[in-house]
């Protein structure tokens, strides 16, 4: 009997535990990294997702650019989209967004970099597009030069989230690389060869009447 009691107790307190409005929320979040690994991380009830547009791919973001992937260049413009989400069970209240970038990167004052969210219901979310550009190429410390982006979250009760993006930039390269096209030049090679013909054969009449 003592141990019957004894497990029903522990079964009792487990369950008042898990039933608790103070129970710890725990989540989830993904991403591949560079090599195609993946990598987890444990977020709270709310969760931030910074990613970055491929401009070799239109409307393609990714968690990451990396120096083999794709490298902007000085005076490029850089998009980014922040994703956040309550992936909890209550409602969250003042939810406060801000975007921090590396030093080769600015923002461009056409989007912000800080937002505000009133209430953000369970299982909802809400993204928010910001614009960066690459600084002057004598600004840039290197020819070649990464970074990592971080994005943060904070919302009443603690709840607290950060995500990174990593971007890439160079100096331009100097010269042309490509010629521009022209279009057919056959019309003028049968108009110049014709012309020469004619005047070929001005020159023999006159030449003739010479003779004669």
């Amino acid at each position: 009997m003592n141990k019957t009691k004894v497990f029903l107790a522990t079964l009792l307190a487990a369950g008042a535990i898990l039933l608790s409005s103070d129970s710890v929320f725990a989540a989830v979040r993904c991403e591949t990294q560079y090599g195609g690994n993946e990598v987890c991380v444990t977020t709270g009830e709310l969760q931030i997702d910074k990613e970055i547009l491929d401009p070799r791919y239109a409307g393609a973001y990714k968690d990451n650019l990396y120096l083999t992937d794709y490298l902007f260049k000085t005076s490029d413009y850089v998009t980014f989209k922040l994703t956040v989400k309550n992936v909890g069970d209550d409602t969250l209240n003042n939810v406060r967004i801000t975007d921090n970038l590396p030093s080769f990167l600015f923002f461009t004052g056409e989007t912000p970099h800080e937002f505000t969210i009133d209430h953000l219901n369970p299982d909802e979310s809400e993204s928010f597009e910001v614009k960066a550009r690459v600084v002057a190429e004598s600004q840039l410390e290197a020819d070649r030069i990464c970074g990592v982006n971080t994005a943060e979250v904070w919302a009443d009760g603690d709840q607290h989230d950060k995500d990174t993006s990593q971007v890439c930039a160079t100096k331009k390269v100097l010269g042309v690389s490509v010629l521009p096209e022209t279009g057919d030049n056959t019309p003028l090679i049968i108009f110049g060869a014709s012309l020469a013909i004619a005047m070929l054969g001005l020159g023999l009449i006159k030449v003739g009447r010479k003779i004669a």
